[in-house]
């Protein structure tokens, strides 16, 4: 079901999306009673310069499956035709929240606004370059409801979309993260039941759920292969760790690859193997300049990387400036934990020459901040996260300079494999391991 494209096509290859009425009326909700109210679903579409694809956008939003939505716009001060648009909008679908920057200010602060406006337990950021599928809200939903751990975002994957028509079914990072393997943890699983009186459909999203969902853990440094910003739905309280607070954020760009970061960093996040999002690319896309093809880069590398870096350093400003309030809700012992896996984690990432090294920059962090962090975590408990702080940065510098392992690789595939096939967690559990060694 899911993977049937043909339905957003029509004869002239123009993307067709459902009709707000026709969705009313022929959806696919049962019209059960419900017992509890389902969670309410806030999507924000933020907005510059993308007034040619924002009705689109909308319509995608408004014509999802899932009963309860709630839509809000933001408008980055954008100077083309978006200010004509958003009038059309709010005439048409006068549900739709629109909000206005009087100055430009960025995606992260666009984010920042839409969320602080929204009040859905779960949360969608939507570029508005992009489309969301009909069913996109409702198997994430469906998806959270499966797991018995509470991830804090769901990322699923995207199909690729240029001159109106889609190119790729996949994105690249993500493909190769499911095909490995790595993350199957059936155990963690238990597909929600349609009988509970509670969801309101008469079947199943997915229902081969078991071999469709891959997990990232939280404190685990894989390199990013979520999707971009339209693919994630974000549990709400995730989300406070991250946007919001005293902390203001001075990063204009790179917003989706931060809260990736900083939310799969503490809470960890669950892929899901069904594509549910069309990035439109078009040749003014922050990120992709083409569809991607094996052995060519979609994007320009050096943009890549600075946005991985910015996203890194921003995740660890936030954890440090916020440290007392964010180590009274993880835990001490997390918090430190995740402060420790992002030095760790520094290796994978690239050092700038017009940029301060990543090498020592929590260290610089810990040490402006420290009579406030020896206030939230005491003085034996600074003395303990820098000293075993600064021996991650030496371990990982070592780890640089160390020849690779090539035998690893091989190895760790095998283990996934079979593991899999024979269903032996410990089996794909070492996998995992050794793909990191």
């Amino acid at each position: 079901m899911l993977e049937d494209f043909t339905q957003f096509h029509d004869a002239d290859h123009k993307i067709k999306l459902v009709d707000e009425d026709d969705r009313r009326s022929e959806g696919r909700a049962s019209g059960r009673k419900l017992g509890f109210d389902l969670p309410l679903v806030s999507i924000i579409i933020t907005n510059y310069n993308y007034g040619r694809f924002l009705i689109e956008a909308v319509d995608s939003a408004l014509a999802q499956t899932y009963p309860r939505i709630e839509c809000i716009i933001v408008d980055d001060a954008s100077t083309d035709e978006s200010e004509v648009i958003l009038a059309t909008i709010r005439r048409r679908n006068p549900q739709v929240e629109i909000i206005s920057h009087r100055a430009n200010q960025g995606q992260t602060a666009a984010f920042g606004t839409g969320f602080a406006a929204s009040s859905g337990e779960y949360v969608v950021f939507l570029d508005a370059d992009d489309i969301l599928l009909p069913t996109f809200v409702e198997t994430h939903i469906f998806v959270h409801f499966s797991l018995r751990t509470a991830v804090g975002f769901t990322s699923s994957d995207m199909l690729q979309s240029t001159k109106g028509g889609v190119v790729r079914t996949s994105w690249i990072a993500f493909g190769d993260f499911i095909a490995s393997g790595r993350g199957l943890r059936k155990e963690r699983l238990r597909p929600f039941g349609l009988s509970s009186g509670l969801w309101p459909f008469e079947e199943a999203p997915l229902n081969d759920i078991e071999s469709r969902i891959h997990f990232i853990d939280a404190h685990d440094w894989e390199n990013w292969v979520s999707a971009p910003t339209s693919g994630n739905c974000f549990r709400r309280d995730a989300l406070t760790l991250f946007l919001g607070g005293r902390t203001s954020m001075d990063m204009r760009f790179h917003g989706d690859t931060y809260l990736n970061k900083g939310v799969r960093l503490v809470s960890g996040v669950a892929l899901i193997d069904a594509p549910l999002t069309i990035y439109r690319i078009h040749g003014g896309n922050g990120y992709a300049g083409h569809a991607e093809l094996c052995g060519v880069h979609s994007a320009d590398p050096m943009k890549a990387f600075k946005a991985e870096y910015a996203a890194w350093r921003a995740v660890v400003d936030r954890l440090i400036d916020e440290g007392d309030a964010l180590a009274a809700r993880l835990g001490s012992d997390r918090y430190v934990s995740a402060l420790l896996c992002l030095q760790k984690s520094y290796a994978v990432h690239p050092d700038f020459q017009q940029y301060e090294s990543l090498a020592r920059y929590i260290e610089t962090r810990l040490a402006a901040r420290a009579e406030a962090m020896r206030l939230c975590l005491g003085a034996d408990g600074f003395e303990e996260l820098s000293r075993r702080i600064r021996r991650a940065r030496k371990g990982q510098i070592a780890s640089k300079r160390r020849a690779p392992r090539p035998w690893t690789r091989p190895i760790a595939e095998f283990c996934l494999t079979f593991g899999r096939l024979l269903s032996l967690p410990e089996l794909i559990k070492l996998g995992d391991q050794l793909w990191h060694f």
